[in-house]
């Protein structure tokens, strides 16, 4: 591509928005780039990600129709880095309060287009065998999966690296540099570093950032628990990811299990340590061959949301050469989102796909 129009290129925030991202602009862009993180790649909220890939059911039609085109980049992602990734693609399963709701989501999503079909208890004790308490009926969703979120955002760091970007690891970004309306550059707590644009994909640090230019922006930090398991020389005792009523779990890359749990409150009852053992409990209650199942640990990950929980994606307008992306579900939206955004970025054009999710929807955006 041609990209003699912008000659640098800094990005605030390497977790797997950051990463994804430099590694499409390494693609295609013939300038240079730098990769900036406070800490390490992937070691921020991206690592306490549930990271199940899926097209998130119960959500406004455009926006599920976003997360089906998600889960093609992830494949065409999977196949441009020679399957270097290690996407599991076995698909998720769940099931409602009773089974009329069970036949209800499966219908209706099944009128949109989804992929996802019906198991019958017979069906399902097949595939999910270690299960001890089986539904009449349960929603099989065969084009979902779930990645390992920090090894994909170090191995796409590492392509990236090989690519000839920049990566500035263990640095604080403290303000953005500009001359009027025009970006130049960023303020780290050791030097001025200078760009043509930056790009803010730090989280919930994008908070504190745009608050050096003014700029208040709708997102707020949204917690969430996940809890990692772990047994003696024992496979995780289920083989998909499983979202039920009680519990929301799926086998990690591993060989340990992984577990998602709401948050609920800062007290020390509700603690993520505390949560996570009560949802031991219940893994120990729905599966066989987890008596040696124990917490190895737990974590409270605050993950950017949103004011209305959809994307925010594109530029900042009241400032040339700044750009963010800020989302939840960043795992699941990573690779479509950065394919989209590095051709605005790159070219200065604008993808239709991305139109719904600028900043300039919210009344307090600039």
């Amino acid at each position: 591509m041609n990209s003699k129009n912008q000659s640098s290129i800094i990005i605030v925030g390497a977790g797997i928005i950051g990463t994804t991202l430099a590694w499409y602009l390494s693609c295609n862009f013939n300038g240079k780039i730098m990769l900036i993180d406070k800490s390490e790649a992937g070691l921020g909220v991206t690592q306490h990600a549930f990271a199940w890939l899926n097209v998130s059911y119960g959500r406004p039609d455009g926006y599920s129709k976003l997360r089906q085109l998600a889960l093609r980049e992830w494949r065409n992602l999977d196949r441009l880095t020679n399957g270097q990734l290690n996407i599991n693609w076995s698909g998720a399963i769940s099931w409602q309060e009773n089974e009329a709701a069970t036949r209800q989501f499966i219908d209706s999503h099944s009128e949109k287009g989804f992929k996802i079909r019906g198991l019958t208890k017979h069906e399902l004790q097949a595939i999910e065998p270690n299960l001890l308490t089986l539904p009449e009926l349960a929603a099989f969703s065969e084009d979902e999966g779930y990645v390992d979120p920090t090894y994909v955002t170090q191995t796409l760091l590492k392509l990236a690296v090989a690519q000839g970007i920049n990566y500035l690891p263990n640095t604080d970004v403290l303000a953005m540099v500009h001359e009027n309306n025009k970006i130049t550059g960023i303020t780290t707590s050791t030097e001025t570093l200078y760009a043509d644009q930056v790009i803010i994909t730090a989280g919930v640090g994008a908070i504190e950032l745009l608050k050096t230019l003014q700029v208040t922006l709708p997102l707020f930090a949204s917690p969430s628990i996940i809890a990692h398991f772990q047994s003696r020389g024992t496979p995780p005792a289920m083989k998909h990811i499983i979202s039920t009523p009680e519990m929301e779990v799926r086998p990690a890359t591993d060989g340990k299990t992984l577990c998602a749990e709401d948050y609920i409150d800062d007290t020390p009852e509700h603690s993520a340590t505390h949560i996570a053992q009560n949802a031991l409990c219940t893994l120990k209650k729905s599966f066989i061959s987890t008596d040696d199942l124990n917490l190895e640990k737990a974590f409270t990950g605050m993950r950017p949301m949103p004011q209305d929980e959809m994307p925010i994606v594109g530029k900042v307008t009241d400032f040339n050469g700044l750009y963010i992306i800020s989302m939840h579900a960043a795992v699941t939206l990573a690779p479509l989102i950065c394919h989209l955004a590095q051709d605005e970025i790159i070219h200065n054009t604008e993808q239709a796909a991305l139109s719904p999710y600028r900043l300039t929807r919210f009344a307090s955006g600039n």
